[in-house]
């Protein structure tokens, strides 16, 4: 059976500080009506929703980025952890 790579400490903190980076990206998207109803140009409104709506994606890759290998390991494995334990027999 295989078994999940240990985790440090440091890796578990940086997971958080990823996921947190990458839920304050969703809450740009909660900034994008504050933009349009502000009092900029039209070209400045255009281009900062634009990057508000963009910023969850960014986020994710900067965050995987930063994290490096042993987060994608760990995500990997997560993900056919995740398959295989619903992808049982059916009686």
């Amino acid at each position: 059976m295989n078994r999940a790579p240990r985790l440090s400490d440091t890796f578990r903190w940086r997971l958080a500080i990823g996921a947190a980076f990458i839920a304050g990206g969703y809450l740009a998207w909660l900034i994008i009506p504050l933009v349009v109803a502000s009092d900029l140009s039209p070209s400045a409104k255009t281009a900062l929703a634009a990057f508000l709506g963009a910023t969850p994606l960014l986020t994710k890759l900067i965050a995987i980025a930063l994290l490096g290998r042993p987060t994608i390991d760990f995500l990997i494995y997560l993900s056919f952890y995740v398959y295989h334990r619903d992808s049982g027999t059916a009686d």
